[in-house]
């Protein structure tokens, strides 16, 4: 009866046959080479629920464990038998979820501002060219203008020439007019002396006859 006692409290006080244990709600906790807090006896740090193989919980607050076949010591109030619940997992799940959806919304925002970003580039594109069309056809214009301008400074001068050879024809057809009346003129003249010499000239012819 004696001997089974200290079997239980032998068990119960620190020699357990590697059981599995969990690093507690603190965060990277240190795995250490021998128990006892230093700095060079760091052999790795584990985040919080990590499993670790417990070799034996200790009376002076260390455990020995066994992590990644690699055995070392860890502060035993750091450790747990209570296996990590789910709702933990749950909601870092449902995080996970929540920011891989937003993440495909941002995706697809950004693929639609990358759309928009090509069809505004063409359209600038396209609207470059038609200014540059729009300032040759401006150029040509411009110079059709000046062509147009100077054709009717040419068009006005040979207006003006026009009338003035008008105006020197019509001075020139009345110089001939008044040229022919006087001739006409002049003509009948004559003829009217002569016929009234004639007349005369018949008459002394009478006179003395008589």
């Amino acid at each position: 009866m004696r001997k089974n006692l200290l079997l239980v409290m032998l068990l119960t006080t620190g020699v357990v046959a590697e059981t599995t244990v969990y690093v507690g709600d603190q965060v990277k906790i240190p795995m250490r080479a021998n128990d006892a807090i230093a700095k060079d006896n760091v052999i790795s740090h584990l985040n919080i629920n990590t499993p670790v193989t417990l070799i034996k919980k200790q009376a002076n607050g260390w455990s020995h464990i066994k992590h990644d076949d690699k055995k070392g010591f860890m502060i035993s109030r750091y450790l747990t038998s209570k296996k990590p619940g789910n709702d933990l997992v749950k909601s870092l799940t449902i995080d996970l979820d929540r920011e891989q959806k937003s993440n495909r919304k941002k995706y697809k925002a950004m693929q639609d501002l990358t759309q928009q970003i090509e069809t505004h580039g063409a359209e600038i594109s396209r609207l470059n060219i038609k200014i540059l069309n729009s300032n040759t056809q401006s150029l040509e214009l411009n110079k059709l203008q000046s062509k147009l301008f100077n054709l009717d400074e040419t068009n006005t001068d040979l207006t003006q020439q026009v009338s003035i050879l008008k105006a020197a024809n019509g001075s020139l057809h009345t110089t001939d007019f008044l040229t022919i009346i006087s001739a006409v003129t002049l003509f009948l003249g004559f003829g009217v002396g002569m016929g009234m010499s004639r007349v005369s000239g018949s008459r002394n012819n009478k006179m003395y006859t008589l």
